[in-house]
């Protein structure tokens, strides 16, 4: 955690994604509501993880709770 990987640390060349917020995600959970992954700054250590999953409300929000934009460039 807290290191730079210029080949970056996931297969989309992502690095330091967890421990900032929650992130909302598109998935539904089997109990109702929606799916947040990540942790967030306040959470264990063994929590920041994107393994870790969290449901909610979908209208749930908070400071700790957020989403990440992702775009295709043009041309591609």
């Amino acid at each position: 955690m807290g290191q730079y990987s210029p080949q970056g640390d996931s297969p989309y060349g992502c690095q330091d994604c967890a421990g900032n917020v929650w992130e909302w995600t598109a998935s539904e959970h089997e109990q109702g509501g929606r799916v947040l992954r990540g942790g967030a700054f306040y959470r264990e250590v063994w929590d920041v993880r994107c393994a870790v999953r969290f449901r909610n409300d979908p209208l749930y929000r908070s400071g700790d709770c957020g989403f990440r934009v992702v775009a295709v460039p043009v041309g591609l």
